[in-house]
């Protein structure tokens, strides 16, 4: 076995690539890795023939398929290697999709570079798992072949005589279970003459070593169970398990070499043997019945001449590998051709007998598999066709679909698929194979109600039965009077939804192979209709529902999911009651029209009415009665029978009834559900219209600044980040450096930010928690973690505030580095405090500057100004808008930042003019804290 490792990894990232290639490479030396940008070229990579993989590691969002369809369609094409899902997306739901896709390992990406020693670690050991488990299944399977299906009796002993270990022929050789043997004394099998003669050999070999017969093919009386003496011939062999000696001997009963002979003579299978070269040495007497050849015509010949072309390479390899012990016995499936040309399929068992005695040849077991071949072909296109059901739309389009794959598998060129109508009295078509309009006047429908005799009678009584109606030849068939087209037909029911008719003109045209087929896709397609339904109930149910939410009331709200509950879900008895704290309980507020008809009136259901609806909304869960006859309701004696009621919150219930018991299955009972929960959310929304629409624009804004700063956060941060942490760890390699400890801590700090800012995407943009926080020390601070180059920091008067410290740094750490990408190199950054009164030199008319309103104001604050070359008047709105930047070096987002950090902490914002022309920005509303 190779020690080599080779990996594919699949990542969309290039430079997270290499640097995860280079890790991988250096943590251990076994492991290669080949990348692939998506999971399309790796999948690519997979199937190229030549391909060697051991594992794989993948991101999971990536351009295309994303990581869980990657492993789902890996699966589909090797069910075992090792995948590891090594993404920068975490959560519960992926972790989930993963396990349940077949996944080996889920490790999510993070910070640092110690996280390629746990990935090259994890693949390590996957890999090296998978090869154990391979190679001992392997093992375990030959020798259990080898022993399972081995003619000669196999027993083990140890060196006190007591068998350890009996395969199944010994049974048929001895007449003794082989589980009933373990732990016996073998002498168990000898005749009682040859007992003792035995344990003195025994005992004398496992004293000195020396043997007093020959091991091999020794002749040797046994016992059977029933008494009676049986020749044989025992090889002896001695090896050591648990460290304890162990003597395992093969018996063969030397009668049954006669009776071997005339099995093979008779068998119903051919029987070859071949030399070491592929020459036919015997061939029994069936390969004239099978194959139409002269036994002795085949002796001398070339025994692989007569494979099929396209399946001879393939056959010889195989005979080969276990000619020269490569492999285990093999079992192949070919082409083999007949005397007139044609060729069969067949199943060939070879054994390699060529050193046996008496044998010396390799000897071939082969039987026709042409009928099971074509069963297999027959199962293999009905998987095609019964997944392409799965996704279906319609009802007309699932069952043309079922009706094209029988004519296209079993030939049944008369079918149809006849589903009941509205008044459920007559099967009528809804699907039918292309020949059968042809045949018929008009398109054949049967009624519920057609006399005896005739082929509507014949479908009705299918439809009604428990199993399905298979008919071979129904000109003959008595319960049959009416003329048909078809012949042989299968009629089986779809569930309560209709027929499935499976025919042909021909008579016995169908197998049972057939017949199975015909039942397989019926039940697929009541499956498919089922699904269908469901699918199409809930679409119509999620158009009625976004309804509910334009209602302009309560009262129209009821009344829509009264017609809801109606059309769409096909419920008739439908009451919605709305609590109302006046009346004192639930008062009915819409209802179908069967109400009316079936139940009294009723205004009110009070607490201590003895309603069933008010027990359900006092408990908040829905209930189910098949027969409310049995659970003392007040509408007993009604006619109702079936009851579902489904609290809706706060607001009141919709009770749903039928007219016969046992109605309502889990389907409708989700649909209702989903009704409910639908009423109830419309209810909540028209209670809070207003508040809703107060709230809804500051929702959006947070929802569009959670999704950017996640999209940050998330990829485009991250990525960059590791590969530039990585690169740091590959240049300590190669140069030591202060410079790469100053980045390294630079880098950290990133990270810190980084966490920082999906810590507020996750949680909220609000500030929860601040402290005394002096602003000259944040400035100094951020001095030295942001590159200045020969920028100069002048500090004006300094300030304390109430604040998040580490969300201020991250304020001001973007606006001076926002100075140094504009301003230049060479920029002069002033901070300072602002408000009490005092002048702060601020800017222009527009800010603050001298004589300016912020100017000599109590507005606490501080500013943050430089001497470059500023922002332009008709730029300033558009600055804290994501993504904006004139910089090409910027990323558009530290403005961004700035405003919500800002924003986080209930301060506002504002840029000016600096004093000497350059850029300012201002923070005020800020609490000032004592020092």
């Amino acid at each position: 076995m190779s020690d080599r490792i080779r990996v594919l990894h699949v990542e969309d990232d290039p430079d997270l690539a290499e640097i995860t290639a280079s890790f991988l490479e250096r943590e251990d030396s076994r492991i290669a890795v080949e990348t692939a940008p998506n999971a399309t070229e790796g999948l690519e990579r997979l199937d190229d023939p030549d391909a060697e993989v051991d594992c794989i590691v993948s991101d999971h969002d990536m351009p295309g398929p994303n990581g869980i369809e990657f492993l789902e369609r890996v699966r589909e094409r090797d069910p075992e290697i090792p995948f590891v899902l090594y993404t920068g997306k975490g959560s519960e739901s992926v972790a989930s999709e993963a396990i349940s896709a077949g996944v080996t390992d889920y490790l999510q990406k993070g910070g640092g570079t110690e996280q390629y020693e746990i990935l090259a670690n994890r693949v390590v050991d996957a890999v090296e798992k998978c090869r154990i488990e391979r190679e001992a299944d392997r093992t375990r399977a030959h020798l259990q072949a080898i022993t399972d299906h081995s003619m000669d009796a196999i027993v083990t002993i140890d060196a006190d005589s007591r068998i350890r270990f009996a395969n199944p022929a010994v049974e048929r050789l001895f007449g003794y279970a082989p589980a009933g043997l373990e732990g016996e004394p073998l002498a168990t099998l000898m005749p009682e003459r040859e007992r003792e003669a035995h344990r003195e050999g025994l005992t004398r070999y496992c004293e000195t070593g020396e043997r007093s017969i020959d091991w091999s093919a020794v002749e040797f009386p046994g016992k059977h169970r029933d008494g009676r003496e049986i020749p044989l011939s025992i090889s002896f062999g001695e090896f050591e398990e648990g460290g304890e000696r162990r003597f395992v001997g093969i018996v063969r009963d030397v009668a049954e070499r006669e009776r071997h002979r005339a099995f093979v003579e008779q068998s119903s299978d051919i029987v070859t043997a071949l030399d070491a070269n592929g020459t036919f040495q015997y061939a029994s007497p069936s390969v004239e019945r099978i194959l139409g050849h002269d036994p002795t015509d085949l002796v001398g010949e070339y025994a692989f001449s007569y494979v099929h072309p396209e399946d001879r390479e393939r056959v010889v390899e195989t005979f080969a590998r276990s000619v020269t012990g490569d492999g285990p016995d093999p079992t192949v499936e070919y082409r083999l051709e007949n005397a007139d040309g044609g060729y069969l399929w067949v199943e060939s068992v070879g054994s390699n007998r060529l050193d046996d005695y008496g044998v010396g040849g390799f000897v071939i077991n082969t039987r026709d598999i042409s009928d099971r071949k074509r069963r297999e072909e027959k199962l293999s296109r009905l998987r095609e066709w019964t997944r392409d059901l799965n996704y279906t739309r319609t009802a007309a389009e699932t069952t043309q679909l079922a009706v094209d794959a029988a004519d296209e598998i079993v030939g049944a060129g008369l079918s149809g698929v006849h589903l009941v109508n509205e008044d459920g009295d007559a099967l009528e078509p809804a699907a039918l194979a292309e020949s059968v309009p042809a045949l018929f006047d008009e398109q054949p429908v049967y009624d519920r109600d057609a006399p005896a005799g005739t082929r509507a009678a014949l479908a009705w009584e299918a439809y009604r039965g428990d199993e399905p109606l298979s008919v071979g030849a129904l000109s003959a068939f008595d319960r049959l009077d009416e003329e048909t087209p078809a012949e042989s037909i299968v009629l089986h029911p779809i569930g309560d939804r209709g027929l499935f008719v499976i025919s042909s003109s021909e008579p016995r045209a169908f197998t049972e192979t057939d017949v199975l087929i015909a039942e397989i896709l019926a039940n697929h397609l009541e499956a498919a209709l089922d699904r269908v339904a469901r699918e199409t109930s809930l679409e119509r149910l999620h158009d009625a529902t976004r309804g509910l939410i334009r209602a302009d009331s309560p009262e129209e709200i009821a009344e829509r999911v009264v017609d809801a509950a109606e059309e769409v879900l096909g419920f008739s008895v439908v009451t919605v009651r709305l609590y109302d704290e006046d009346a004192g309980g639930l008062v009915p507020v819409a209802v179908s029209e069967a109400v009316e008809a079936v139940l009294p009136d009723r205004e009110v259901f009070t607490p201590d009415g003895g309603s069933l609806n008010w027990d359900a909304f006092e408990a908040g869960e829905a209930q189910v009665y098949d027969d409310i006859e049995t659970a003392g309701a007040l509408d007993t004696g009604t006619g109702l029978r079936s009851l579902m009621i489904l609290p809706v919150g706060e607001h009141g219930t919709i009770s749903v009834g039928e007219m016969e018991p046992g109605v309502f299955d889990g389907t409708d009972e989700h649909l209702a559900r989903i009704l409910a929960t639908a009423a109830e959310t419309a209810l909540n929304a028209a209670a809070r219209t207003s508040r809703l629409h107060e709230r809804s624009a500051e929702l959006e804004r947070q929802n569009d600044r959670l999704a950017e700063f996640a999209s940050v956060v998330s990829h485009d941060l991250r990525n960059p980040l590791n590969v530039a942490q990585g690169r740091i760890e590959l240049a300590r390699d190669e140069c030591d450096s202060d410079h790469l400890d100053a980045a390294a801590g630079a880098h950290e700090r990133m990270d810190t930010l980084i966490a920082d800012l999906l810590t507020l995407a996750r949680e909220g943009e609000r500030v929860s928690e601040t402290e005394p926080v002096r602003l000259s020390v944040v400035v100094e601070s951020c001095w030295q973690t942001v590159e200045t180059a020969d920028a100069t920091l002048t500090v004006d008067e300094d300030l304390w505030l109430r604040a998040d410290e580490s969300r201020l740094r991250q304020l001001v750490e973007n606006l001076v580095r926002n100075s140094v990408e504009h301003g230049g190199d060479d920029v002069a950054i002033t901070v300072g405090a602002l408000g009490g009164g005092e002048e702060d030199g601020g800017g222009t008319e527009d800010g603050g500057g001298p004589g300016g309103e912020a100017n000599g104001s109590d507005e606490i604050g501080f500013f943050v100004e430089d001497d470059g070359p500023g922002i332009p008047a008709a730029d300033r709105d558009q600055v804290f808008d994501a993504g904006y930047s004139t910089s090409q070096e910027g990323t558009g987002f530290g403005l961004r930042i700035v405003e919500q950090v800002a924003t986080a902490h209930g301060w506002s914002i504002r840029v000016t003019e600096g004093r000497d022309g350059g850029a300012r920005f201002e923070v005020t509303g800020v609490e000032q804290a004592g020092e």
